[in-house]
């Protein structure tokens, strides 16, 4: 059978307000819930459909779900209801192109979908194992739709989390590839096709008996040095990204520009916290490798962030599609791997 790899992504449920309900369990009971004719979701495809837009164009529809008993295991659609899709037809014509050229091509053509269809734009497909997520993501899906997707899942239905409850889906960094606490970290090197590669490096303060005296000239400079690098991240992160990445910052930390991007400063136990949820943002962003460097100069071999890759059976050759069995398998397996490697808690 023709096969695929993909990454498998993990997110640890962290809720507040949740009566210490997990992932698992919040999915099982929203979609257990009955409506006045007995019929439970599960039972209800047309009420598991999540419109994204006001004009009702796109929408995120919860397809095949299934209860394995240990964990709950389902797909999600990615669905364009009003787009088009380009064609290349196999009829040719001969058209001037400019004053010089007349080149013999083959037409190209938009079509709506076929009356009774529409069009798929990405799937995923996740597993819930206790406060656990696994998934896999294809074509136009990303991990902000789906999370948006569990949020609208879990908070806009019966038996879901309360009004007042709310909940994160926390990236976590791969534990053997650290050689020290998450406050030794470095630097973070980023690898990929889908941003620049760049790092982001984390020094300490010299120490107490080496501090000079500082003076406005010092601090001017740290204000010059701080508005340098802005422009900087942002080309390399973004607007948003490079927001989190500000909002990351310690009381005494700030950004320069040296040939790469630097965090200095004394880091903090509250800096360590939001150095995570960066790496958060970074597990987002990017499917490229993300090293990091401790204090004693060494990279990580690996990714530093919590995932895998996998192979994954298709329905046939060429298909964009994933076996829905043969994912259960596999996203169960990396579960069961990260457990007993100790990645994970059971």
């Amino acid at each position: 059978m023709p096969s695929a790899y993909h990454i498998v992504h993990y997110r640890h449920f962290i809720g507040t307000n949740h009566e210490g309900k997990k992932l698992e369990h919040l999915c099982r009971s929203v979609l257990d819930q009955q409506n006045p004719q007995g019929a439970s979701l599960w039972e209800r495809v047309v009420d598991r459909v999540q419109t994204l837009d006001t004009d009702g164009a796109r929408q995120l529809v919860l397809n095949k779900v299934a209860d394995l008993s240990s964990a709950v295991f389902g797909e999600v659609c990615l669905v364009d209801t009003k787009g088009l899709q380009a064609l290349l037809q196999s009829q040719r014509s001969t058209v001037e192109l400019s004053d010089k050229t007349k080149a013999e091509v083959f037409n190209l053509d938009e079509r709506v979908a076929p009356a009774g269809s529409q069009f798929l734009r990405g799937m995923a497909y996740w597993l819930a194992v206790g406060d656990h997520l696994f998934f896999v993501k294809t074509s136009g899906m990303t991990s902000d739709l789906l999370r948006g997707h569990f949020e609208w899942l879990i908070k806009s239905h019966p038996n879901g989390l309360a009004p007042a409850g709310n909940f994160t889906l926390q990236s976590e960094f791969d534990r053997s590839q650290l050689s020290g606490d998450i406050g030794d970290i470095r630097n973070l090197r980023v690898k990929g096709s889908t941003v620049p590669s760049f790092r982001v490096d984390t020094i300490d303060a010299p120490t107490e008996g080496s501090v000079i005296r500082r003076t406005l000239r010092s601090v001017g400079d740290r204000f010059v040095q701080f508005q340098q690098a802005l422009p900087i991240v942002e080309a390399l992160l973004g607007p948003a990204k490079t927001e989190s990445l500000v909002a990351s910052l310690g009381p005494d930390e700030y950004l320069t520009v040296d040939a790469s991007v630097k965090v200095q400063g004394k880091r903090t136990e509250e800096s360590k916290a939001n150095l995570k949820k960066l790496a958060n943002d970074l597990a987002d962003i990017t499917d490229g490798t993300v090293q990091v460097e401790g204090r004693d100069g060494k990279l990580s071999d690996g990714d530093a962030i919590l995932r895998t890759n996998m192979p994954f059976d298709l329905p046939h050759a060429g298909s964009n599609l994933l076996d829905f069995n043969n994912v259960s398998d596999q996203l169960q397996e990396v579960y069961s791997r990260f457990v007993r490697d100790g990645k994970i808690l059971a």
